[in-house]
């Protein structure tokens, strides 16, 4: 069997997603109350949890538009302030350019760019993420031929979508290809289930559930990848 297509998880797949959220939304709020002070009493954590509770319940096809869901949650912090729509809209999108600045600076979990830069001469390679990260922005949109997320297609894993969208992309068979991620649901369950072959990318020494089906392979560094393609060329 030969692999021509590998797609990849992003987050905790290439980098760890926690530390880099919190900063960013550390951030976000910083650039709200720069814009409205008056939000820093206005709000709560708890309260703040609500309001997103409404708007996913307002708008339930922003459900996985994270963008255009956070772009909206930023409007009603303003609006609650007692801001006028046009300067909330404003005040929002100026707010989500600093989250969005700080989401994506991320730091690569070691060996990433060299090993992204080998696959590159034999394989397509397409990521697949649920997150927003902007691979432009993070500097690794040459090392992919795409990049399907939750903004660009219908559902996020473990929905088919971003998968068979790679793979008619790539215009390769699920036989023929391969996926790495962290999540055992999102990433392995769900490539498992379309035939792709899965690579379970643990960098973050976590504990596989013991009702779930293995991944094909299991790797703790992203080098190991390299060598666990020698039995499919």
């Amino acid at each position: 069997m030969t692999i021509k297509l590998i797609t990849f998880d992003l987050d905790n797949t290439l980098w760890h997603t926690d530390p880099v959220i919190a900063r960013a939304e550390s951030i976000q709020w910083q650039s709200i109350i720069t814009c409205c002070p008056k939000a820093n009493t206005q709000f709560t954590p708890a309260s703040l949890q609500q309001l997103k509770l409404k708007i996913a319940q307002q708008y339930p096809e922003l459900r996985y538009k994270l963008s255009l869901f956070r772009i909206e949650f930023l409007f009603q912090i303003f609006i609650e302030c007692g801001i006028n729509k046009v300067k909330s809209r404003l005040f929002a999108q100026h707010v989500f350019a600093d989250f969005l600045k700080a989401r994506n600076q991320v730091e690569f979990f070691p060996g990433v760019l060299t090993v992204l830069e080998i696959l590159q001469q034999d394989y397509q390679v397409i990521a697949l993420s649920n997150g927003n990260s902007d691979l432009t922005t993070i500097g690794l949109d040459h090392l992919f031929h795409a990049h399907y997320h939750a903004e660009n297609v219908a559902k996020p894993k473990p929905s088919d979508d971003m998968f068979l969208a790679a793979l008619e992309y790539a215009g390769v068979e699920a036989h023929e290809s391969l996926h790495v991620g962290d999540h055992p649901e999102q990433d392995i369950e769900a490539a498992q289930k379309l035939g792709f072959k899965t690579v379970w990318a643990n960098m973050l020494q976590q504990q596989w559930p013991n009702s779930m089906s293995k991944a094909d392979h299991e790797i703790t560094h992203l080098n190991q990848l390299i060598p666990a393609l020698i039995q499919y060329r």
